[in-house]
């Protein structure tokens, strides 16, 4: 079970004093979705760490509220270049950064490359839906967009962020 609030971050200051504060964190991912619908999501990553190469099979699914099940495996080079990705869909690109937060919560912060250029995102994964809604978020923080925007749904067309904000 995964139970995360997603926000939209528009301090770039911020963004880039953390980025360089926590550099060694970064993760490169590269993510491609095989299939979706209004129940799953399935998709495939190549996630890059300090030279290292690892194949993510992802499938997520039964979403409620900010909860979601998720199954994650890892895969070999070959399953991952196997699986073919929908052709219509955007590929989602970005540098993950980890920052350290209150009660053990790990922020992960998403700054988007490719179709996305430019968008940054943070994450926190929770322990409970409680926890989630009760936990004050750090205040460089902008607007919540968990309910609104996925990477599921920003590979399926390109979304103007200025319309949503």
């Amino acid at each position: 079970m995964e139970i995360e609030r997603r926000f939209f971050i528009k301090n770039i200051e911020k963004v880039n004093e953390l980025i360089s504060e926590y550099k060694d964190s970064k993760k490169v991912i590269v993510q491609d979705y095989i299939f979706s619908d209004i129940f799953t999501a399935i998709r495939k990553r190549k996630i890059e760490k300090n030279g290292e190469i690892k194949f993510i099979y992802t499938v997520k699914t039964g979403k409620r509220n900010l909860s979601v099940n998720e199954y994650e495996i890892e895969i070999t080079k070959e399953q991952y270049d196997k699986l073919e990705k929908d052709e219509n869909r955007i590929t989602i690109e970005k540098d993950r950064y980890f920052i350290p937060y209150e009660d053990e919560l790990t922020i992960e912060l998403d700054v988007f490359h490719g179709a996305y250029e430019g968008i940054v995102f943070a994450e926190i994964e929770f322990e409970t839906e409680s926890q989630a809604i009760n936990k004050k978020v750090p205040d460089w923080f902008d607007v919540e967009i968990g309910e609104k925007v996925s990477n599921d749904m920003m590979s399926k067309e390109l979304i103007d962020f200025n319309k949503i904000l």
